[in-house]
């Protein structure tokens, strides 16, 4: 327990020291905007803090403490500055503090404003509240564990009339008996084990190359996007100079780019991040047509039709992420279907509580070097990624089902998509 505490307190400090180290590498850009002082400036520093990814919520505070400014909400947690946090401000250094209410965390950066006000910067910590919440529930833990044991200590130490002895024959074949019983227990928790073993091998290879694009993600994500924030935030600043025309279409350019450059590096953190399913009753149905309805809109010249799911057809699941799974593999066959036909169908069937689902097209199906299988990074798009058909596997598999990939007889590609009715557990 010592050692989650400290474990915790030093997440605190790097999530306090990330932030700051963000808004010091804005920290020109920030100054620009503030330049002209008063509410105009609050608000034009808030739009560059918002946009460059530096905070969630952006608010001004005078000398006592008293809210001036906010956008585009209040931060959920409260923190007051004590005097030598002031004065630290007042060297021109911005000041990073963890702030914590119930399960809410921010990450508070403030910068000194003239005539004492500050201007205060509340960035989000998912990570640091998730590990709250793991400490919290390892504490329950403890407090079962410790429970347990005075329960069997008391059990043991309490007295108890020693069993009448039983005849000789008797207690050799009792023996036997027992010892019978313990081997066939031996050999089931051995086949048992080996079972186990085999499934965690293979789903070690399966994770590994999910593994190796984890490391790399993690190690450029965060330098990357905030690279890309500051050219981001610059180039906006000069569309909305007085510079010629050629120049602002410049600038307009380069943070289209940028932003091209963020979604891609977005795509593969969503990717690699450990999920965690907000199971609810969903409406299958209601949700294929939500989806449909939309790749329709955006592909017209693509007939998309569904098939089988006139009712509706509840299953426990998390509807965000399986709608992004499905919108994922419904693009997919649109996609394919406008470079060699024209038409996608939608089809369902749910029987002995699971659900199947089926997305077909009519394009030109899988090339003949296609592995046969869903692998990160594959793709035979041009600018594709090759992430749409593995982030929607990954979240399928999280509720417990599984997705497939097969070609179609006499063109085109079948995604089938197996879910249990009842979530993960089921």
């Amino acid at each position: 327990m010592l050692q989650g505490v400290r474990s915790l307190r030093r997440l605190r400090d790097r999530v306090g020291r990330e932030a700051a180290g963000r808004v010091a590498a804005a920290r020109p850009t920030l100054d620009a905007a503030l330049a002209p002082g008063g509410p105009p400036a609050w608000d034009a520093a808030a739009s560059v803090a918002l946009s460059l990814g530096l905070a969630s919520e952006v608010e001004v505070l005078d000398p006592g403490g008293r809210l001036l400014f906010s956008r585009p909400t209040l931060a959920p947690v409260a923190h007051h500055l004590r005097p030598e946090e002031r004065r630290q401000l007042a060297w021109g250094a911005p000041l990073s503090v963890v702030a914590q209410e119930g399960q809410r965390v921010r990450a508070l950066t403030y910068l000194a404003l003239p005539g004492g006000s500050v201007l205060r910067m509340a960035s989000a910590a998912p990570d640091l509240e998730e590990e709250l919440r793991e400490r919290q529930q390892s504490f329950l833990g403890h407090l079962v564990a410790l429970f347990g044991l005075a329960l069997a200590a008391a059990l043991v130490l309490v007295p108890r009339e020693p069993p009448p002895a039983a005849p000789p024959e008797r207690a050799l074949v009792a023996y036997e008996e027992a010892m019978e019983r313990l081997r066939d227990r031996g050999e089931e928790m051995s086949a048992r084990h080996e079972a186990e073993q085999h499934r965690m091998e293979e789903a070690l290879r399966e994770k590994e190359a999910l593994a190796r694009a984890g490391e790399l993600t993690a190690g450029i994500a965060h330098e990357v996007r905030n690279g890309l924030g500051t050219i981001v935030g610059y180039a906006r600043l000069l569309e909305r100079s007085t510079l010629p025309e050629d120049d602002v279409a410049a600038a307009r350019t380069i943070r289209e780019e940028c932003e091209t450059l963020e979604t891609v590096v977005r795509r593969f953190t969503d990717f690699v991040k450990l999920e965690k399913l907000q199971l609810a009753e969903t409406d299958l149905a209601r949700l294929v047509a939500r989806v449909v309805a939309r790749e329709q809109r955006a592909r017209e010249e693509v007939r998309t039709r569904i098939v089988g799911l006139d009712a509706p057809l509840v299953a426990r699941a998390d509807e965000e992420l399986l709608e992004r799974a499905l919108e994922n593999v419904v693009r997919n066959a649109v996609e394919a279907a406008a470079a060699g036909g024209r038409h996608v169908e939608v089809s369902a069937d749910a029987e002995d509580g699971r659900v199947e689902i089926r997305v077909d097209d009519d394009g030109p199906g899988l090339p003949p070097d296609h592995p046969g299988e869903i692998r990160p990074f594959y793709t035979t798009r041009p600018g594709g990624l090759g992430l749409g058909l593995p982030l929607a596997r990954k979240i399928v598999l999280l509720h417990g089902g599984s997705l497939a990939l097969a070609p179609r007889a006499p063109t085109g590609a079948r995604v089938l998509i197996l879910l249990p009715l009842g979530g993960p557990d089921a």
